[in-house]
């Protein structure tokens, strides 16, 4: 046997036979147990077996490797097989352990070279032998294949235990590079990368930044993107990250990418943990992002210290962040062999100072634009009529969009909401207050300068949330009264807190006004409260016709506050219908779903549903289609499902719409919620009534795009879809649940924008 002295990298390649032992060891159990084709054409197996395209042939990966008309003595290891000369004789296909065809794995070249070194520094450094030396092979099928209770026992070969090596531990006399024990951090320092678009994400890393130097850490809190390079080694790692229909935060796309990459053991002895924000109304893509950051650090060998969290932004998000961050500092103190310190100290001190007014508007990326138009779209004077307005808006120079993109603004709080909060901490509107942060750590808010209380309270703390259980069981212990502080404490349970403050709406702010005993200081206050964030409308116009302005369609949330009497407003929606001609604001174009736009193809037909607001970016695409007609280019057909209450009170941009069905550029499905027409309440029971037009159109390649709610619209416009194709194709139930799986999987024919 050829001795080979390893010195660098280039070495492994001189390590034929060990590769020729990994080889033979994958082809009697490969770790990929059995892939599956199936035929292009109909066609006859061995002249005994039809099969037709439909069909699913499942290949078993041992048996095709012990096939004996292609190996000798297939259940004999012989590493010989694959010698260069050998191997190169072998027939195609007759040896496929990392799978078939392009689902076959992408990185096994990088996979053989890993179990080449891994193999290569395990006989250089232990002398290796069997616990159990009759140990009879048992396959564990789990998703691989590995044998189940093996287990060995390894010596340093350095040590007193050392044994004469064998000719192939012979053939490894110098190990590559001196053997290193993973830091466990003692030098203090912490990673907190975040994934954020719209802040909250951020506004969590930043929390636990803050916390971080109570525990004895020095803190860096920083994006994702910073890091899409490398990571220090030996720095515990925390990432908050958040999905945006699947994709990643606009400053963690490169290190979403650069993780995935890393090759198996790359991050070995790393220690790590993860909380995603998301949405489960987008269940197709719920925590998709935090998943992947999650499972590529585990492949790269690194390891969790705690479970990973899941925060739904249309339920209990900072409730679940709470949730998961009470045992955070624990589970990475027990990681490290030690206690975890008590957080003694406030994370914010409030200096407050009378006098002047000053007003600072922290704006992150966002840029100013401006209002050019703010309308009532619907008759206000009858009743039940709930206001959407129409609000057009110069967008900063070089920012530009699509039909069908999302803008973002930045709102504050009503104003009346932030006078109850002015009035319980005693504060006048020009109150100047400093906020003085964690050193060292950034935060959202506007730190170690004096801000006037009334900007603080409206532009940058998120008063409307709903309060979590962990702030509630800080405000109880601020209660001196006992009754009160009983009473508060019974908010915490589950049950209660679900219906009592949930369901309901309840804030922190109202509870301090409902326990008037609470001694709740206002830098606890602030501290509890989330920082504001920016707010998603769909864009209600197409940049065709003016491509430095951009509209939007707004539904003003304005009702009586459930559990108080007073009025629960919107904190955006009310921001935007009060802003008068010529005010300025914060905004940022989003793009929206790459497919979440009209076919590239004007003939291909398309099948658009929305309800109320919804219309948004369905108005963007028609003034597209209207401006291509005018142009005298031929368009395919468009058909618009197009719910609402009332014809004669909120039916959205009427008389747009019924011009644009005269001039044959859609034609309108209207279905009216408070004014039944033949049995047509919502759009999905006029989708079921055009279901023959539906499937005729979706059999010439229509794209359908709807826009909804993702509670109650877009599950019942899916299932009409689903009872259409069930009725089409007498497919039954879980065959057409398939169907629409995998149109909504690949979101080419059938597309949604779900919003909470």
């Amino acid at each position: 046997m050829q001795i080979v002295a390893l010195q660098t990298i280039d070495d492994i390649g001189r390590l034929t036979y060990v590769e020729q032992v990994l080889q033979e060891t994958l082809r009697l159990w490969p770790t990929a147990p059995a892939f599956g084709v199936h035929p292009r054409v109909a066609t006859t197996i061995g002249g005994r077996y039809a099969v037709n395209p439909d069909d699913t042939l499942l290949i078993l990966t041992p048996v095709l490797h012990r096939d004996p008309t292609v190996w000798d003595a297939p259940e004999a290891f012989r590493p010989e097989r694959f010698a260069p000369e050998v191997a190169a004789k072998l027939p195609p296909h007759a040896w496929k352990p990392f799978g078939n065809g392009q689902r076959a794995c992408i990185g096994r070249g990088f996979a053989m070279q890993e179990a080449i070194l891994v193999m290569t520094l395990m006989l250089q450094r232990f002398d290796i032998s069997l616990a159990d030396r009759d140990y009879k092979l048992v396959v564990s099928e789990t998703l691989t294949l590995k044998p189940a209770n093996l287990h060995i026992h390894a010596r340093r070969r350095d040590g007193p235990a050392a044994r004469p090596r064998s000719m192939a531990q012979d053939a490894l006399t110098r190990p590559l590079s001196a053997p290193t024990e993973p830091s466990s951090g003692d030098d203090g320092s912490l990673l907190v990368l975040y994934g954020s678009n719209t802040g909250t994400s951020e506004a969590f890393a930043q929390r636990i930044g803050a916390d971080a130097a109570a525990q004895g850490y020095a803190a860096t809190v920083a994006p994702l993107d910073d890091y899409a390079t490398g990571l220090p080694e030996g720095v515990p790692l925390i990432v908050a990250t958040a999905s945006y229909e699947g994709r990643p935060p606009d400053n963690a796309a490169r290190f979403v990418t650069w993780v995935e990459g890393l090759p198996d053991h790359a991050l070995d002895g790393r220690r790590y943990a993860v909380f995603g924000c998301g949405n489960r109304q987008w269940a197709r893509t719920w925590q998709a992002i935090p998943k992947r950051v999650d499972a590529a650090l585990a492949k790269a060998g690194a390891q969790a210290f705690h479970t990973r969290g899941e925060g739904d932004a249309a339920g209990d998000l900072f409730g679940a962040f709470e949730n998961w961050y009470a045992g955070l500092w624990p589970s990475l103190a027990a990681s490290e062999g030690r206690e975890p310190a008590i957080q003694a100290q406030p994370r914010i001190d409030v200096e407050v100072r009378r006098g002047t007014r000053e007003r600072v508007l922290k704006l992150d990326e966002l840029q100013r634009g401006t209002v050019l138009l703010n309308r009532e779209l619907v008759d206000m004077h009858r009743p039940g009529a709930r206001s959407k307005r129409h609000i057009e808006i110069a967008l900063p120079k070089g920012m530009t969009y699509r039909a069908g993109d999302y803008l973002a603004v930045l709102p504050s709080n009503p104003p009346e909401t932030v006078r109850r909060a002015l009035i319980r901490f005693g504060l006048e509107p020009d109150t100047e207050v400093i906020v003085h942060g964690a050193p060292g750590v950034p935060s959202a808010l506007p730190v170690d300068r004096p801000v006037t209380a009334e900007m603080l309270f409206g532009d940058y703390l998120e008063l409307q949330q709903p309060a979590t259980r962990g702030q509630i069981s800080t405000l109880a212990a601020a209660i001196a009264c006992p009754p009160e502080r009983k009473e508060a404490e019974r908010l915490t349970k589950e049950d209660v807190y679900a219906a009592e403050i949930l369901a309901q709406r309840v804030t922190l702010l109202d509870l301090l006004e409902r326990f008037a005993s609470a001694d709740m200081a206002l830098g606890t206050f602030i501290a509890a409260l989330p920082p504001m964030r920016a707010r998603q409308y769909s864009i209600a116009s197409s940049p065709l016709v003016d491509p430095n302005r951009c509209a939007l369609t707004v539904s003003v949330l304005e009702a009586p506050a459930l559990g108080a009497d007073r009025l629960h407003q919107g904190v955006a929606s009310t921001f935007l219908a009060r802003l008068k001609e010529g005010t300025t604001l914060g905004v940022a174009v989003r793009p929206s779903q790459a497919r979440f736009h009209l076919p590239a193809d004007p003939l291909t037909p398309v099948i658009m549903v929305c309800a109320g607001s919804g219309i948004a970016p369905f108005r963007g695409f028609l003034q597209e289609r209207a401006l291509r007609k005018a142009g005298g280019e031929p368009l395919g057909p468009a058909l618009l499902f197009f719910g609402v209450r009332d014809p004669d009170t909120d039916f959205l941009y009427r008389e747009e719409l019924e011009d644009w069905q005269d001039a044959g550029v859609v034609t309108l499905r209207m279905a009216f919620s408070a004014t039944e027409q033949d049995g047509i309440v919502h759009v999905q029971d006029a989708i079921w009534r055009d279901r023959k037009e539906i499937a005729a159109l979706f059999r010439n390649g229509a794209r359908i795009l709807l826009c909804g709610d993702g509670e109650h619209m877009a599950p019942a416009v899916r299932g009409a879809f689903i009872r259409i194709y069930e009725a089409e194709t007498d497919a039954s139930h879980a065959e057409a649940l398939a169907w629409a799986e995998r149109i909504e999987r690949e979101a080419v024919r059938y597309v949604a924008d779900i919003y909470a």
